[in-house]
């Protein structure tokens, strides 16, 4: 992705950009960009599931929908020999039902047909409104009275989902099914009033729950399949007089990109919602974060998964490198966290390991809206506040009971608005409404995406001039150079020594941390509010002044073991403290040393069953090297129990996996109490095999 080695810099420029962008909009004109029609104004297209309306009391009348464009009901479904569901046992509800019109009757329609979902809640509960002749009531109803009080508003039936993407893969592979689930959509959004379809398949080829129907031409047949649905549509709204939307919503990993033709998806939908959350969660052993902005390196050394892919910035850069339009790409926001629990108390509990899910939240465990969070937990009851400012997220950690919890507030939805801005995205899209009672969350996204979407220019600025130096000192030296021009306006200048580099919105800084007596060369670059990059500046290189600081480092503090592998040992620390400045750390083993500039670290290439001493000490910019720290610890046998033991107070979730008695199980649904040796076949535990005999 083009923002790996240097997001630091680009994370730092994005929030200068949001400052300039529409004062400078307003007075400058722009050559060779015009101005966009209201009908290009930021997308802002929020999620309502039908189930709301159940426990939750989360009603369709208590949405404020004055600044959003688009609500997606989720979810309808497909019918499939006369049913529809999803009864694959890993799921979250393994049921199946007779496919149903508004009335709840058992209706025969053809393999493919667009279903209703829930068709008491969604249109055959009674609500206050309703006349006693209404064709149907229930949460539609209630819809259409929204829109009727909200003109500029658009409804869109979204269609599948996770639970029931299990069909979508038979019908994009015959054209017959692809014919009727196309008509289906069209009778839909007629009898129901609704203005677009959304397909929420999760997922072509892999990736969904088991159970579901795979081929490896999905790729190829979901772009058919949107082809045959935009026909129908743009048919049926020359007919009525109106414009039918067409969307999908996207995974944002590597595989779905492999996987599917974003470039000829693009050509046929009017936009993409790609799912840039749940990137990381409870069914993973390390604390990470939900929907992180930017790639953080020490994810990686901390030992989180896929942790260079799974951000917005590359998932993002990703869909724009395989032909995906910024203008059709909408940017998924969560209004909610995810929590795991009994991590390390370490680095305040952020990328540590863990026992797995929180046995708390909202309304399942691991997981919490963002108003519970705001009401109950944000600096409250022992939970307290961080930020990752790599990464532009919050967490919260409570060391007393070692929960870490990872989620999204305004501070971070600013980052994510500026991102939208500064790549020309069409907008944003949050799961889901009732996450946010409060209206935190969609009060900042509806303010900072107010107004015509901001149109992206290409020119670089002008080349800064005259790079000198001011002042070189032992650990830092002073530059200054000329302003550069741009005709959108300049946001900042990266400034570049080596491998290090910082981002500031003068024409003159101080660059510290440097080491003495040693020899560096600063270039400048400038960045315009739409992220363009001027050509390099004049190189100036010098030599730090010789230091006389002889002081150590103190020793770093609080080492602790995290995760083991037969291969591999984690180690999390405290920081050090130096009079002048702490630049890193030493971890010894052996004959082996390794440096980080963390506060973690995962040590990979051990031998089995082994012992090892750990040796960990800091050093400042002069070369003083503090006192070690030293811990021991072993790596797992070959064919040791690498999985957390099964607890009996522990919950558990589909696709968790627990070592008991030597063997591994894993999980097909919630569970909490139920030994895995007494599961049985249809139980909820499922035995994959002997520990140390699995891959």
């Amino acid at each position: 992705m083009e923002l790996r080695g240097v997001s630091y810099r680009k994370s730092a420029m994005i929030s200068l950009i949001a400052a300039l962008v529409f004062s400078l909009f307003q007075f400058l004109g722009l050559p060779g960009v015009k101005a966009e029609a209201s009908g290009n104004d930021y997308k802002i297209v929020g999620y309502y599931p039908s189930w709301g309306a159940y426990g939750r009391n989360y009603q369709v009348m208590d949405m404020d929908v004055s600044k959003v464009t688009h609500i997606n009901y989720a979810f309808a479904d497909i019918c499939w020999n006369g049913r529809h569901g999803n009864p694959d046992p890993t799921g979250p509800n393994p049921v199946t039902w007779t496919c149903q019109n508004e009335n709840s009757q058992s209706i025969n329609v053809p393999n493919g047909t667009i279903v209703l979902g829930d068709p008491w809640i969604d249109t055959g509960k009674r609500m206050g409104g309703d006349p006693w002749d209404a064709p149907y009531s229930g949460n539609i109803a209630e819809l259409n009275r929204l829109k009727a009080a909200n003109p500029h508003l658009r409804t869109i039936i979204s269609v599948g989902g996770w639970s029931w993407s299990n069909r979508f893969s038979d019908v994009a592979a015959d054209p017959s099914t692809r014919e009727v689930f196309a008509n289906s959509a069209v009778d839909f959004l007629r009898k129901f009033n609704f203005d677009g379809v959304d397909l929420d398949w999760e997922y072509p080829v892999s990736g969904g729950l088991p159970g579901n129907s795979v081929r490896a031409q999905d790729g190829a047949n979901y772009v058919l399949l949107l082809q045959k649905i935009r026909e129908k549509l743009d048919a049926a709204g020359t007919a009525d007089g109106k414009y039918y939307e067409l969307t999908i919503a996207s995974g944002a990993s590597p595989a779905y990109v492999g996987n599917n033709d974003l470039a000829g998806i693009a050509q046929v939908v009017d936009f993409i919602n790609i799912m840039t959350y749940d990137f990381n969660g409870g069914w993973q052993t390390v604390s990470a974060h939900n929907s992180p902005l930017y790639y953080d390196p020490a994810a990686t050394a901390g030992g989180v998964p896929n942790a260079a892919d799974f951000n917005i910035a590359t998932a993002v850069q990703t869909y724009l490198d395989n032909g995906v339009p910024p203008t059709k790409l909408v940017l998924g926001t969560p209004f909610y966290g995810r929590g795991w629990g009994g991590c390390a108390n370490a680095a305040s509990g952020q990328y540590q390991a863990c026992s797995g899910v929180t046995t708390v939240g909202t309304w399942e465990k691991g997981s919490f809206d963002y108003s519970d969070l705001e009401n109950n937990y944000i600096n409250k009851n022992g939970y307290t506040r961080y930020w990752n400012d790599v990464a532009k997220v919050p967490y919260l950690y409570n060391a007393s009971n070692g929960n870490f919890i990872s989620y999204d507030d305004t501070e971070s939805f600013g980052h994510k608005t500026d991102y939208i801005k500064s790549k020309g995205l069409a907008g944003a899209m949050f799961w889901e409404f009732s996450g946010d009672r409060n209206k935190t969350l969609l009060n900042k996204l509806t303010s900072d995406l107010s107004g015509p979407r901001i149109p992206v220019e290409t020119v670089p600025p002008t080349v800064p001039g005259n790079l000198r130096t001011t002042n070189v000192g032992s650990y830092s030296v002073s530059l200054e150079w000329d302003a550069s021009t741009d005709n959108s306006g300049v946001a900042g200048y990266i400034v570049s020594y080596g491998a290090g580099g910082a981002t500031v919105n003068a024409t003159s800084t101080t660059v510290g941390g440097l080491t003495p007596d040693t020899p560096y060369t600063f270039t400048v670059k400038a960045v315009d509010i739409f992220g363009n990059e001027s050509g390099v500046s004049n190189a100036v290189s010098v030599t730090t002044e010789p230091s006389n600081d002889i002081t150590p480092p103190t020793a770093p503090t609080n080492l602790q073991v995290g995760a083991k592998t037969v291969d591999s040992i984690a180690l999390s620390w405290s920081a050090s403290s130096d009079d002048v400045g702490v630049t890193g750390y030493t971890v010894t083993y052996g004959t082996n040393s390794i440096d980080v500039n963390a506060t973690n670290v995962v040590i990979n290439g051990l031998d089995a069953d082994t012992s090892y001493t750990f040796s960990v000490t800091a050093r400042d910019g002069a070369g003083n090297v503090s006192a070690p720290t030293t811990i021991q610890a072993s790596t797992q046998p070959v064919n040791a129990c690498t999985e957390q033991e099964w607890s009996t107070g522990t919950v558990y979730t589909g696709g968790q996996r627990v070592s008991y008695n030597g063997n591994v199980y894993e999980a097909k649904w919630w569970t909490q109490g139920e030994r895995p040796d007494l599961s049985g076949e249809w139980g909820v535990w499922k035995l994959i095999g002997a520990c140390g005999a699995i891959g």
